[in-house]
């Protein structure tokens, strides 16, 4: 990393810690009738090892460890609405990759109001630099987001869609744009106990068409079962597909453009409390993966382990 680098980092950290100081000053004189604003802190260690050893996956997709953490403020700008600000950062090493330390921090902002007792609304806009996104080792990302959830009793839906721009940190550089659309269905049977379905779709549009444009389609079902107080199992299978708009898939006799996607059956143990104190998470899955590309052509394990506070 070179000095220029470094120092860059150092000035959009040090931004960022200011603009959460401002918002931890500013955020008592905007809350009403003395409502206290809220903290919470949070911070993490985690671990990942994959047999899926492809160079530009998906995420956090290949082996790796690092340490993560945010803090968020929520005060009462009304009966019925909420505002909140948020600040993160985190840091990820990758193993057995030509892939640097990624170093990201972010801050977000937004307002949630309760429409009536059974539907509320949430805006929210977000900005973080230094992410490991599908179409690139490293990306800069603004975006802005809207949420409509209908909740009553123990029936939860939630359709979200957001609009998101990126900056792309690497050699090649560019830009791109897209959206993404998501529905979730929550069914609460008790205590940490519920049955999740949800699914999106999202598009990226890049002015380097032939390689970092995509379509990607996911759906999930999860299931939560508590085995004692602070244990829960969380058995859960996912599908998901891609494809990209100008890549060409090596090995294909008829060079069609790379589609690629898999199915993964997975298991996680999770422990703690999701409001105070220490939680752990680990997490096991087997992706069988499909590609048209031979170098993606592969299926594999991957296990994980995640270890916080939160105060």
């Amino acid at each position: 990393m070179t000095r220029t680098k470094i120092l860059q980092h150092l000035r959009q950290a040090s931004e960022l810690l200011f603009f959460a100081a401002l918002t931890l000053l500013a955020a008592p004189a905007s809350a009403q009738n003395g409502d206290p604003v809220e903290v919470e802190a949070r911070i993490e260690v985690i671990g990942i090892q994959s047999d899926i050893m492809i160079e530009d996956g998906d995420e956090f997709d290949s082996s790796g460890y690092g340490i993560r953490g945010d803090l968020s403020l929520d005060w009462s700008l009304s009966p019925r609405t909420t505002a909140r600000i948020e600040v993160d950062a985190g840091v990820f090493d990758y193993e057995g990759l030509n892939r640097d330390t990624l170093t990201s921090y972010g801050v977000s902002a937004s307002i949630e109001h309760e429409v009536s007792e059974t539907v509320t609304v949430r805006l929210r806009a977000r900005r973080i630099e230094n992410i490991a996104v599908l179409e690139a080792f490293s990306a800069d990302q603004t975006s802005v987001a809207a949420r409509v959830e209908w909740s009553k009793g123990n029936d939860r839906v939630r359709v979200e869609a957001d609009y998101r721009q990126r900056e792309y940190d690497t050699t090649r550089a560019g830009t791109g744009e897209g959206y993404r659309v998501a529905v979730e269905y929550n069914r609460r049977f008790g205590s940490y106990h519920w049955l999740r379905f949800d699914a999106r779709v999202e598009e990226m549009t890049s002015d380097d068409e032939e390689r970092r444009s995509y379509d990607r389609r996911v759906v999930r079902l999860k299931y939560s079962h508590p085995v004692t107080r602070m244990l829960r199992v969380r058995p859960s299978i996912e599908y998901r597909e891609w494809d990209y708009a100008g890549r060409i898939a090596r090995g294909d006799p008829d060079r069609s453009l790379r589609e690629d996607s898999y199915v993964a059956p997975a298991v996680d143990l999770s422990y703690g409390h999701w409001n105070r104190g220490p939680y752990a998470r680990a997490s096991a899955e087997y992706r069988f993966r499909d590609s048209n590309d031979s170098r993606n052509d592969m299926d594999g394990a991957r296990f994980g382990l995640v270890v916080g506070y939160r105060f």
